[in-house]
């Protein structure tokens, strides 16, 4: 943490991943807390001479940094006062003549978890927001169960039957899947013998017995019970938009959260049940010219479905994976954070599991992509409908994973003519990152593979194209975070759009698709633009951009909208198209020529297919 980035927290408030201490002459006596509820989370700053003033931060300066500084690595280092090494090293920052030390807290590994203080487990901590809390038995245990070298799902399960505790219809369709996908492989061994090669059944001292995946994966309903005691799923579905939702809420309907079906009926009975409620709009496959009606997200729902159920913590009997879907979004949430960071999770590649055996047997069958490439799948699949990326909430401090799957459009009407008012030529890719940019004010390079699918050079490239054009800005030399150019932020910011809107007299159709006069729609201005700009098309403007693919005249138009003052309809309707970058001239030299025809642009294009779809 530089000097800056030191002054910016010192003006905002403690969170969780900073801590500030006055530590003048002596370590706090309450340091290690915060350093072990650091480790066991996501890591943080941990700043000495600095104390609290009435909700304020004052800096009080470490009067002996020597002594303060050795005492403190000292500690951190003694396996008696702290159960795994942590590489904590510290800076000292001279501010208001006084110095300020800063030492950073790594995460631990998932291996040296819990991390906890005085060789006492229950001296565990974890940080929840400005607070470092005493973790409770069962967030201790789930510590344990994740930091296990042996994966909880490989477990024996001795008190099971083998001959008994497997579903025999489970069983048959999977073998089924299993010899679409391996023809003559395994095909003429018993069901345990099959079993057994797919590491769900284990021998042990010449005894087959069965293993915790087997019986989640395979298991009769009575076997599924006894190991797993909570829903393994519930599925809820909501006629509202997520905004309208409370806890109160009552869903209009919901697949019976049973726990006594094992992971393929569930599975089975997750799809049915989203095939009811989903759209299906009417399509013919190119190919084949035959109907394809599978709902359009149906590929990133499966995925993320899939994940829900094979990614979970089957350990914790106390939370179970819910699904909520609503209008506009879909929410899926999990027990059990993903020991892979965002950023790896969206690239391609092996990750660690929590479930392996479990995940294993679905790739076998084809239920999950490769390995490594779910997560992409999911993003893959929303970034072809168009809509902003996922958003993934990994949560280390309460040990949980949501997935949230908006059904919002990434790059719309408004976004449109706004880049097309900058006069800037951008890629699709660059479209797409300049429209997150735009709404989120920053962004960072997962961002930008989240938004195009490249991998980590690309995104750089990307970002580095954009920065040419004097559209975004690194937020310090060689990061990964960037923020919109300054000069665009009023335009772009919601306060300033809302400074700058403009009503103007348009015009918008009847029901039979005749131009009618008079309605307000928004125009915004650029305060320092004198010509309004142009931030949604009248009714009038979009019959233009529908009959504007092929080059029209002045007469041409008129006809088609029904009009026939010409000054007002070139004054109000198609200048403001040739001002936004919608339509061009084909004579561009010679506007008034006799020959002068009008044609769509690049963005007038794209407005025409968006409007075909909506």
């Amino acid at each position: 943490m530089n000097r800056d980035e030191l002054l910016t927290r010192l003006r905002s408030i403690e969170w969780n991943d900073i801590e500030f201490k006055e530590a003048s002459y002596a370590v706090p006596k309450d340091a290690l807390s915060t350093v072990s509820a650091f480790a066991n989370t996501v890591g943080g700053h941990l700043v000495f001479g600095v104390r609290q003033e009435n909700s304020q931060f004052a800096i009080s300066g470490v009067i002996d940094v020597d002594k303060v500084q050795n005492d403190f690595l000292g500690q951190v280092r003694d396996r008696n006062k702290i159960s795994v090494f942590l590489p904590i090293e510290g800076q000292v920052h001279p501010l208001d003549e006084k110095t300020v030390m800063v030492f950073y807290v790594p995460e631990a590994q998932r291996g040296e978890k819990p991390v906890f203080l005085d060789g006492n487990p229950t001296k565990t901590y974890i940080r929840r927001g400005g607070r470092d809390d005493t973790c409770t038995g069962e967030e201790l245990i789930r510590f344990i169960r994740d930091a296990s070298s042996s994966p909880y799902d490989s477990d024996l399960l001795p008190d099971f039957n083998v001959e008994h505790c497997f579903d025999e219809t489970t069983v048959r369709w999977y073998r089924q899947r299993h010899s679409e996908r391996h023809p003559g492989r395994y095909e003429q061994i018993s069901d345990i013998a099959f079993l057994q090669q797919m590491a769900c059944v284990a021998d042990q001292q010449h005894q087959l017995i069965p293993t915790r995946a087997g019986i989640l994966i395979f298991g009769t309903d009575a076997a599924f019970r006894q190991i797993l005691k909570r829903p393994i799923v519930d599925f809820q579905v909501y006629r509202e938009a997520k905004a309208n939702y409370s806890a109160q809420a009552r869903w209009a309907d919901r697949m019976t959260p049973v726990p006594e079906e094992n992971l393929i009926k569930t599975w089975q009975a997750v799809v049915n049940f989203y095939t009811r409620h989903a759209d299906h709009p009417f399509a013919i496959d190119p190919g084949s010219l035959r109907r394809a009606d599978d709902p359009p997200d149906y590929v990133s729902f499966r995925e993320a479905t899939i994940n829900l159920l094979i990614h979970q913590d089957v350990g914790d009997q106390t939370r179970w994976p819910t699904i909520l879907f609503f209008r506009d979004q879909s929410e899926l949430f999990n027990p059990g954070d993903a020991f892979a960071s965002r950023e790896q999770l969206i690239d391609p590649g092996q990750k660690p599991v929590r479930n392996p055996s479990i995940v294993a047997a679905f790739r076998r069958i084809g239920l999950s992509d490769q390995a490594g490439s779910g997560m992409g799948a999911i993003f893959e699949g929303w970034r072809r409908l168009g809509n902003v990326p996922p958003i993934i909430e990994n949560d280390k401090v309460e040990k949980t994973f949501r997935l949230i799957l908006p059904k919002d459009r990434l790059l719309t009407e408004a976004q449109l003519l706004a880049q097309a008012s900058l006069g800037v030529n951008l890629s699709e890719q660059e479209a797409a990152v300049f429209a997150y940019l735009t709404r989120k004010g920053q962004i960072d390079l997962a961002d930008v593979k989240a938004l195009t699918g490249l991998n980590g050079p690309g995104a750089r490239g990307l970002v580095q194209r954009l920065t040419v054009q004097a559209l975004l800005a690194p937020a310090s030399e060689g990061g990964s975070l960037f923020f919109l150019a300054e000069h665009l932020r009023v335009r772009f910011s919601s306060a300033g759009a809302a400074k700058t809107l403009q009503e103007q007299p348009l015009t918008t159709k009847d029901t039979s698709g005749n131009a009618t006069e008079q309605v307000t729609v928004q125009v915004a201005a650029d305060v320092t633009e004198q010509v309004p700009r142009l931030v949604q098309l009248s009714a009038v403007q979009w019959v233009i951009v529908e009959h504007a693919d092929t080059p029209r005249t002045l007469n041409e138009l008129l006809a088609i909208s029904g009009y026939k003052q010409r000054p007002h309809f070139k004054a109000h309707h198609l200048e403001p198209l040739l001002a936004g970058g919608v339509l061009r001239m084909t004579v561009p030299d010679k506007p008034t020529s006799s020959r002068q025809q009008y044609v769509l642009t690049e963005t007038g294009i794209k407005l025409r297919a968006m409007y075909g779809q909506k």
